[in-house]
């Protein structure tokens, strides 16, 4: 089954709270638990949207993004959710080809919203 969206978090509740909130909308999500698994599966998978946090063991969120936008595949939107808000945080997230930063905590109806608008853009 081809997923639309990629939930990158080493934090299982994290994580899961968004899959299931996703799968509630219909919207076909996967999971990686790093910054490296999260780089492999965006190139096998060519999903159309990726939620990823950025601090993560190993490869980071903001190294998974220079690594997917340096791929040579169809660009995923790349929604960062993170704890580090400051706006030399954001512009070093920008810089790395992440397409927006939104602080955690987050709304997950809110993120699902957003994915779902995301997706009817590009459909």
């Amino acid at each position: 089954m081809e997923i639309s969206v990629l939930v990158v978090d080493d934090d299982d509740d994290i994580a899961m709270l968004l899959v299931s909130s996703l799968d509630r909308a219909g919207i076909v999500a996967g999971r990686a638990g790093n910054g490296r698994e999260a780089v492999e599966r965006v190139v096998a998978d060519h999903p159309c949207v990726v939620l990823m946090d950025w601090m993560m063991p190993g490869t980071d969120g903001i190294q998974a993004a220079r690594e997917i936008r340096a791929a040579g595949i169809p660009q995923p939107h790349i929604i960062m959710l993170t704890a580090r808000v400051h706006s030399s945080d954001r512009e070093e997230a920008l810089r790395a080809g992440v397409d927006e930063v939104v602080a955690k905590p987050f709304r997950p109806r809110e993120i699902v919203a957003h994915v779902k608008e995301l997706l009817a853009a590009v459909a």
